[in-house]
């Protein structure tokens, strides 16, 4: 299927796009401004598993519009990222996709810097697989105290009983890694209508390729499932500071990630 364009295009404020190289990886970034007579501050996105910047255009528009900068990077591994040398996504890990927060708060906060914008007024968010990573980021982050706020959309704490693929696979996925085979792939599908009830943005995401034939390295697969799970324990929690705003919205019909574990 032709892949067809999003059903929002930005019509204000268009997305300045960029790469940003880092050791073997060069982060594809898109990024909205807001103008600088109604600037608030800064949103710094974490995206989800396997995600599209195509989602995000209305959403990063009306921020703008309303003083608030969207700057999106694809994560090492997913989307448009790609590895230096041979041009192909890359494998991300716990190590990789924290890393690549602390790299993008340290880039954020010096080109804030050079626009003489408050540094003090960049904001992390995060949806899904981004989601969990910003609650953890939240608790043991390298440069956690730098951010203003913290702001998740249906966090990966524990995947929904729809989604899970169940212990034994689990048990499978983490035995191989623990054999050397992180590297490897496996299916990881997730149902379209999961993923969003809207027509138009099934048809967007769909032209883009099956979400039934999603893939990712084992190593990928084990560590958002572990980092999720690792939000509950009481030695990460409550590591979080509680002065700074965080809000977690959920909804209720959510198939992906269990609301329960967010009410916890």
């Amino acid at each position: 299927m032709t892949p067809i364009d999003p059903p929002h295009i930005c019509k204000t404020i268009k997305p300045i796009e960029g790469e940003i190289t880092i050791d073997d990886c060069i982060f594809k970034t898109y990024k909205w401004l807001a103008s600088s007579d109604n600037w608030k501050g800064r949103i710094l996105f974490v995206h989800g598993y396997r995600d599209h910047i195509g989602v995000y255009n209305e959403f990063a528009e009306t921020l703008a519009i309303n003083g608030y900068d969207f700057f999106f990077f694809y994560q090492r591994g997913e989307g448009e990222s790609k590895l230096i040398n041979n041009n192909i996504r890359g494998v991300s890990n716990d190590y990789y996709a924290y890393k690549g927060i602390d790299d993008m708060i340290d880039y954020n906060i010096n080109d804030l810097k050079e626009k003489n914008l408050n540094i003090d007024k960049l904001h992390l968010m995060g949806l899904s697989m981004g989601g969990g990573l910003v609650l953890n980021y939240a608790s043991n982050g390298k440069f956690k105290n730098k951010i203003k706020s913290f702001s998740v959309i249906g966090p990966l704490i524990t995947l929904h009983k729809d989604t899970y693929p169940g212990f034994p696979i689990e048990l499978v996925v983490r035995t191989i890694c623990f054999l050397g085979g992180k590297k490897l792939r496996v299916k990881s599908p997730i149902k379209i209508d999961y993923i969003t009830g809207d027509p138009d943005y099934q048809k967007f995401l769909l032209s883009n390729g099956d979400t039934k034939g999603l893939d990712g390295a084992f190593v990928e697969t084990r560590d958002f499932i572990l980092r999720g799970r690792n939000l509950l324990n009481y030695n990460t929690y409550s590591k979080i500071n509680k002065d700074k705003p965080l809000l977690i919205c959920h909804g209720e019909d959510d198939h992906v990630n269990d609301v329960e574990a967010s009410k916890n």
